[in-house]
């Protein structure tokens, strides 16, 4: 005799990796709120009281993002977050600093200095950590949009220059106006490394033939993925003054005045908010401004808004405790993603747009404050 099937059970899909949280701070308000915005997003988190109980707690467990208070880099000026980076290594979880309306600007500097890479401001809302946790899921941005704007990113080849502050700092500059940096010591390496990733560069600037660095030409079938690639060679003798090269390099890329005036720009932490102009309002989303002009800013965040975005602007000014409320368009934006060898800072670019004179000459106050000695 047949007895009826029972219930077929349908077959389990693939079980995904429950992110985990290392939230690293001793126990207060602003922590308990943090344990409160973690509870719905379904991850495990976890907590240890400094920077040095974390760098033993990364030895087992594999944190998805870690969280910083901002008075654990009061004490030991960063050293132990500078520990816990190299602990992490470069393909480790973002470091995000949470900090509050008034914490000093000396803290956001050494944190700015040590690797933090996202800024989450106190009462830290759960829509934030969602979208950074999506994000690092790979989850966060429509595949459209990542193309969008990765088709804005130019991939800069640099020979001869062994990172950011070579050349005198002509790297950092060129990452903060948005481009991507592969540094090599030749072209031929470089373009090697660049064929390895499925690019193509969209400029190459050498310096080969200084003291101690080899010159090194692209094998001949690596040759056709350099041709027709505008290219510029320094003189390895003549020092790099990085702002008169920035014209030349963005002529021959072809792309407007869209450096931000990033020659121009002065070293300037402070706490950001920014959100997406539109019919239904603002989502806020915060990040930390790590340099200013008064043409516009640099805010670093793994969560930035669509390059071309119209956004308003809170920016936080510790060294007066006032709040400048401005607006912006993103000139150029770098979400989270894996850099596979590439340079460039997650965040984005925004050029201010109609600053009133007032808080336009207090801007030019503040960047020339910055500039003294």
């Amino acid at each position: 005799m047949m007895t009826a099937p029972g219930r077929v059970r349908p077959s389990p899909g693939p079980v995904e990796a429950t992110p985990r949280v290392l939230c690293v701070g001793a126990t207060s308000e602003s922590w308990l709120a943090l344990s409160r915005a973690l509870r719905p997003l379904r991850c495990v988190a976890l907590q240890v009281p400094s920077l040095e109980s974390a760098f033993l707690e990364v030895q087992h467990t594999r944190p998805s993002l870690v969280l910083v208070h901002w008075r654990q880099l009061v004490a030991g000026a960063g050293m132990g977050l500078r520990a816990l980076r190299l602990r992490l290594g470069g393909d480790g979880p973002p470091v995000v600093l949470v900090a509050e309306p008034e914490t000093p600007a000396e803290v956001l500097e050494v944190g700015d200095a040590e690797g933090v890479e996202d800024c989450l401001l106190s009462p830290l809302r759960t829509h934030e950590l969602r979208a950074r946790l999506a994000m690092l899921a790979g989850g966060g941005v429509p595949a459209a949009s990542v193309r969008a704007s990765r088709v804005r990113s130019r991939l800069l080849l640099l020979a001869g220059a062994s990172g950011p502050l070579a050349w005198s700092g002509l790297g950092a500059l060129l990452e903060a106006c948005g481009h991507r940096i592969l540094y090599s010591a030749t072209v031929g390496g470089g373009a090697a490394r660049v064929a390895e990733q499925g690019e193509r560069p969209d400029l190459v600037l050498s310096r080969e033939g200084a003291p101690g660095v080899p010159r090194g030409l692209p094998s001949p079938r690596l040759q056709p993925l350099l041709a027709g690639v505008p290219s510029l060679t320094l003189d390895a003798d003549a020092p790099v003054r990085p702002a008169s090269l920035l014209p030349r390099i963005h002529a021959l890329l072809g792309r407007e005045d869209a450096s931000l005036r990033v020659e121009a720009r002065v070293r300037f932490c402070c706490p950001v908010s920014f959100g997406e102009s539109g019919p239904r309002g603002a989502e806020w989303r915060s990040g930390v401004s790590s340099a200013l002009s008064p043409g516009g800013l640099l805010v670093r965040t793994l969560v930035p808004a669509k390059a071309g975005t119209a956004v308003e602007l809170h920016i936080l000014l510790p060294t007066l405790g006032e709040r400048l409320e401005t607006h912006g368009v993103v000139a150029w934006a770098h979400a989270y993603a894996p850099r596979n060898g590439v340079s460039h800072p997650y965040g984005m670019g925004v050029r201010f747009l109609g600053m009133g004179p007032p808080r336009l000459m207090q801007l030019r106050q503040l960047c020339q404050a910055e500039v003294r000695p």
